[in-house]
C-alpha cells in the first residue's frame, strides 16, 4: 500500500540511547506493518546525510537519514503556504524530498509535542507537522506523550495539528482531557522501544547480577534549573550499591545517555566512573559498561541481569520488555504511564526532591521488590505476550 514512508522526530545517532531506541522501535514497527516499504528519516541539523544499518527481525536493513537545516524547513514551510494561497509550485529541496513519499509518521522525540520544554520546541515540531500537512501528505503520530500544554500558544498550536492528523497514537493517558476537548480520536499503545531487537555484544552478565542505570543528569547536578531537586541521588545510589553487595549480589552499572569520546554535562558514563573510583574496594562485586554500545546492544546487556534499577525511562523499558523485574527511579510522570502498560506501576519510585532522611525507606522498598523478583518475572513474561501494534489507517 505504502511504498515510500517518511519518519520524523527520530534519531539513530543521539548520545541518548533512549531516543535512538524510539527511532529503532518505530522503524521496526513500520517494517512489521509495511514489510515492502522503503523508510527514510528526515532529521533537522547541519550533519551530512548518511545510511544506517539496523538489525530488524534478524535481518539487516539500510535506513537513509536525511538532514535538513532549520532554515531549509522554514523556507519549505513558506513555499508551501505560497502554494496554498497563490498556487506557486514549491522548489526547495526539502519540499521535493517530502513530495516523494506516500505517508509520513512522526514520533516528535517521544515527548516533544508539548510546550513543557519552552515555546521554541513546540514551534519546531509544529512547523514540521504543518509543512507535511500543507504539502497534502497523510500524517500519523506514532505512540508518544502528548502535552502537557501550559500556555495558550501551546494549546492553540498543538490543537491545530492534532485535529488534522490521519491517526493519533499515545503511550500514556496524561493528555486525554486535552485531546478529548478537541474531539480527536486517539489509540493507546505501548512505547515503541519495546519493539527494539536485542543485538548481542558477546558480554556475559554473571548470575545474580543487579543492573543499575545511573542518570548523569541527576548525579552530576550540572543543570542550574534542577539545583536541589536531586541532591540526595548520589547518596541513594552509593547506599544502594553497598546494600546490594552486602546481600551477596553482583552490581553492574549501565549508562544509557553517554558518549565515550565526547561526554556532555549529563553523561551517565562520567557519573559511573566517579562512582567506581569511590567504590574501588568493591571491585570484585562492582563492574560497569564502558564501551560505546547502541540501544540494541544495551538492551541485550540489560536483558541478562536478574533485576534492573533504572533512572532513565528507556533503560527501564529495555528491562521490562525483556521480562527483567525492573524498578524505575522516576524524575517524570512518564515513568508511571509506561510502567502501567506492563502492570508494574508499583515498581515506580519518585525520587524528585528526595531528602536524605528518606533514602533508607526507598532502599527498603527496592530490596522488598528484589526479594520477590521471581514472581515479578512471571508477571512480566505474561504481560509481554501482547500482540504487535497493527497500524490501521482510514
Amino acid at each position: 500500500m505504502y511504498q515510500n514512508i517518511l519518519l520524523l522526530g527520530a534519531s539513530l545517532e543521539s548520545d541518548n540511547k533512549g531516543v535512538n531506541a524510539l527511532g529503532i522501535g518505530a522503524i521496526t514497527l513500520l517494517k512489521n506493518n509495511f514489510p515492502n516499504a522503503k523508510i527514510n528519516l528526515l532529521c533537522i541539523g547541519e550533519a551530512e546525510s548518511k545510511i544506517f544499518s539496523l538489525n530488524v527481525n534478524d535481518a539487516k536493513i539500510n535506513v537513509p537519514v536525511n538532514y535538513f537545516s532549520k532554515k531549509e524547513v522554514l523556507k519549505g514551510l513558506f513555499e508551501a503556504y505560497l502554494h496554498i494561497i497563490f498556487a506557486i509550485k514549491p522548489t526547495s529541496k526539502v519540499t521535493s524530498f517530502i513530495g516523494t513519499h506516500d505517508i509520513v509518521f512522526d514520533i516528535n522525540e517521544g515527548d516533544s509535542f508539548s510546550d513543557l520544554y519552552g515555546l521554541k520546541r513546540i514551534l519546531r515540531h509544529f512547523s514540521d507537522s504543518k509543512l507535511i500537512l500543507l504539502l497534502g501528505k497523510p500524517l500519523v503520530f506514532l505512540p508518544q506523550t502528548i502535552g502537557p500544554f501550559g500556555s495558550k500558544v501551546g494549546k492553540f498550536l498543538g490543537g491545530h495539528i492534532l485535529k488534522r492528523l490521519n491517526k493519533l497514537y499515545v503511550r500514556d493517558t496524561k493528555a486525554y482531557d486535552f485531546i478529548d476537548s478537541l474531539n480527536v480520536k486517539k489509540e493507546l499503545s505501548i512505547d515503541m522501544a519495546v519493539y527494539v531487537n536485542k543485538v548481542s555484544v558477546g558480554m556475559q552478565v554473571q548470575n545474580n547480577t543487579i543492573g543499575i542505570n545511573i542518570n548523569g543528569l541527576m548525579y552530576l547536578n550540572n543543570y542550574e534549573n534542577l539545583k536541589g531537586q536531586y541532591e540526595s541521588y548520589p547518596t541513594l545510589i552509593s547506599d544502594l550499591i553497598d546494600r546490594l553487595i552486602t546481600e551477596g549480589f553482583k552490581v553492574l552499572l549501565i549508562p544509557h545517555v553517554y558518549n565515550q569520546k565526547d561526554p556532555k554535562s549529563e553523561d551517565d558514563l562520567v557519573a559511573i566512573k566517579s562512582i567506581i573510583k569511590k567504590k574501588n574496594a568493591l571491585k570484585e562485586s562492582l563492574s560497569y559498561v564502558d564501551k560505546d554500545h547502541d540501544a540494541q546492544e544495551l538492551k541485550a546487556i540489560i536483558s541478562g541481569t536478574d533485576f534492573f534499577i533504572g533512572s532513565r525511562m528507556h533503560s527501564c523499558i529495555a528491562g521490562l520488555s525483556t521480562s527483567v523485574p525492573t524498578i524505575g527511579l522516576a524524575y517524570s510522570y512518564k515513568f508511571e504511564g509506561t510502567f502501567s502498560m506492563f502492570n508494574q506501576q508499583d515498581h515506580v519510585i519518585n525520587i524528585s526532591d528526595l531528602k536524605t532522611e528518606g533514602i533508607s525507606k526507598v532502599i527498603e522498598n527496592i530490596m522488598q521488590k528484589v526479594h520477590v523478583r521471581s514472581e515479578t518475572k512471571d508477571l512480566l513474561i505474561a504481560s509481554n505476550q501482547r500482540k504487535l501494534l497493527k497500524i490501521e489507517l482510514s
